[in-house]
C-alpha cells in the first residue's frame, strides 16, 4: 500500500515538470539508481500511472505466499502436538493445506474465503504460468463461486470476475490487492480459532512455555519463569484461558528435559 502510494504522489509530483525535456537524472541526481530511469518527466509519469496493475499483481502474490507459509507453521504445530505426520505437514501442497488442518484439528473452516482464496490462488498461478491469460481452470472457480463469496469478492475489489473468459489478460489492482489482504486475514483467523480448539490443551501451555523461556532465557536460574511463562500466556494467549497449574505442569516438563 505504501509502494501504490507512493507511486501516485510521485505521479502528481511529476507533474509539474510534465512538458520538459529534461531528463529524470539531470532534474533529480541525488536521487539513487535515477540514471536507470533515463526518461523525461512526462514519460515517467506515463509508467508510473499503471503502478496499480504492477503492484496489485505482485502483491498478491506475496500475499499469497506470506499466507501458505502461515499455514506451514499452523501445520508444524499440529505435527509438533501428534495430530499429523510430520511429513504431511511438510509436504502439504498449498491447494491442500486448508483440508489438512481441518483433519487435523477436527473441525472445519469458513468455506466462503476459502472459495475466493482459491479463484485468487488461480488468477496468481495464471500470472506466473500463462503470462496473465485466463484459463478455463480460473473461469471454472470463478463459475463455483456461491452468490455469499461472489457478493463478497465484488464488494471488496469493486469488480465482479465473472465477467472474465478464457483468453482475457488480467488486470489485477489496487482492489484485488486489498481483496487478497482481506481473504487472508479472514481465513487466517479462522485457522487461528481451529488451532485454539484442536491443540491440546498442554501443547498451548508447553508454547507458552517455551515463548517465556525465549524471552527471558534466565528466568529457570532466577526462579521467576512460572510468574514470567504465566504472565505471557495472559498476554498473547489469553482465548485459551490456561491457569496457573496448566502452566506449572509445562514447565516442570520443560525442566525435567534439561
Amino acid at each position: 500500500m505504501g509502494l501504490l502510494a507512493g507511486a501516485q504522489l510521485s505521479g502528481h509530483l511529476l507533474q509539474l515538470n510534465r512538458g520538459s525535456e529534461r531528463l529524470l537524472p539531470e532534474v533529480y541526481p541525488n536521487v539513487p539508481h535515477i540514471k536507470r530511469f533515463n526518461l523525461t518527466a512526462e514519460a515517467a509519469s506515463d509508467i508510473l500511472a499503471e503502478a496499480d496493475v504492477h503492484l496489485g499483481t505482485m502483491s498478491i502474490a506475496y500475499t499469497l505466499a506470506l499466507h501458505e507459509d502461515y499455514l506451514k507453521t499452523c501445520l508444524t504445530m499440529c505435527a509438533d502436538a501428534g495430530s499429523i505426520s510430520r511429513r504431511k505437514a511438510r509436504e502439504a501442497r498449498s491447494s491442500g493445506q486448508h483440508d489438512l488442518l481441518e483433519d487435523a484439528c477436527g473441525s472445519v473452516l469458513d468455506p466462503v474465503p476459502i472459495e475466493q482464496l482459491h479463484v485468487l490462488r488461480r488468477m496468481r498461478n495464471a500470472v506466473i504460468h500463462d503470462g496473465g491469460r485466463v484459463d478455463s481452470g480460473l473461469v471454472a472457480a470463478i463459475d463455483a463461486l456461491s452468490g455469499t463469496a461472489l457478493d463478497g469478492w465484488i464488494h471488496l475489489s469493486t469488480a465482479d470476475p465473472s465477467n472474465l473468459r478464457v483468453g482475457d489478460r488480467l488486470r489485477l489492482g489496487h482492489g484485488e490487492m486489498l481483496l487478497a489482504l482481506a481473504v487472508t486475514k479472514n481465513v487466517d483467523r479462522n485457522c487461528n480459532a481451529l488451532l485454539q480448539t484442536g491443540l491440546p490443551r498442554a501443547e498451548w501451555a508447553r508454547i507458552a512455555v517455551l515463548d517465556a523461556l525465549e524471552e527471558h532465557p534466565s528466568s529457570l536460574r532466577s526462579g521467576t519463569a512460572l510468574r514470567k511463562a504465566h504472565g505471557m500466556a495472559r498476554h498473547l494467549y489469553g482465548a485459551l484461558g490456561l491457569s496457573r497449574d496448566d502452566i506449572a505442569d509445562a514447565l516442570r516438563a520443560e525442566r525435567a528435559q534439561h
